[in-house]
């Protein structure tokens, strides 16, 4: 074999090494560099939570830790006097359902309300206070249900669940919308963190949206992950470049040493 020969060979293997040296560059670089701050990946087999099976509006069932606000009303509330206020007015005061689903409430000791839903937990404490009030009307409010939303590239948030049947969209609008995100990669997570129920959620189109129409529990994390903007790319790109233009140039100048 002629030294032409044998010099055009080394130079193929060191175009190839070079070729796999850059590749394996940007291969490892792709995800890692680019989104560093992505949470809750999935591949591409795993299997989502069918969005038939999201929950409809389904009372909340009072559990441990639950902050609850109660007011007691007399004669069915027609008068709209708290019975338990400082001078007939209203004093909002909170009660804690502690571990063993037990709570201490006004005249009636320890009470255990853990898995009653608001309106079973309402009946059974009007039935209690019918002993001492004529009639009474009994409302009770669950005070500390929230969610955490995390959207695009900025911090998280906890939204704290007005009422029962507030929706996927209000959620996202009190958190400040989903600027710099991905409208169709909205995950919404549910349950035990060790086997949680994963949605994804289309946004981006009317026939997403629909499907979007669900209500959020307490507890439940919205994350919506973020898009790859131009700045993202310019900061995570140039060190790369800059890494293969040097190689280049190096490797050029070592063929330029011809033997």
């Amino acid at each position: 074999m002629s030294s032409s020969n044998n010099y055009n060979l080394k130079l193929y293997r060191r175009y190839l090494l070079l070729l796999f040296f850059t590749s394996g560059i940007l291969t490892f670089s792709s995800c890692k560099v680019f989104y560093p701050d992505l949470m809750f990946k999935t591949d591409k087999f795993y299997q989502f939570t069918p969005s038939d099976t999201t929950i409809g509006n389904k009372e909340y069932v009072l559990k441990a830790n639950d902050m609850i606000e109660v007011q007691i009303l007399s004669n069915n509330g027609y008068q709209l006097v708290d019975v338990l206020g400082q001078g007939g007015y209203y004093v909002p005061v909170t009660y804690l359902i502690h571990n063993e689903g037990f709570t201490i409430l006004p005249m009636l000791d320890s009470l255990y309300l853990a898995g009653y839903n608001i309106t079973g937990a309402e009946n059974l404490l009007s039935g209690r206070y019918s002993y001492y009030f004529v009639n009474p009307y009994i409302r009770i409010k669950v005070v500390n249900r929230r969610c955490v939303v995390f959207t695009g590239r900025g911090s998280g948030k906890i939204v704290n669940l007005a009422n029962e049947s507030m929706s996927l969209i209000e959620v996202l609008g009190l958190a400040g919308g989903i600027t710099g995100s991905k409208a169709y990669r909205v995950k919404l997570i549910r349950g035990d963190a060790r086997n949680p129920q994963v949605y994804l959620i289309d946004l981006s189109t009317i026939e997403g949206l629909k499907k979007a129409n669900l209500q959020i529990a307490s507890n439940d994390i919205i994350y919506v992950e973020p898009a790859l903007s131009f700045t993202d790319v310019n900061t995570q790109l140039l060190p790369i470049l800059s890494l293969i233009t040097t190689s280049i140039l190096i490797y050029t100048s070592i063929l330029s040493l011809k033997p």
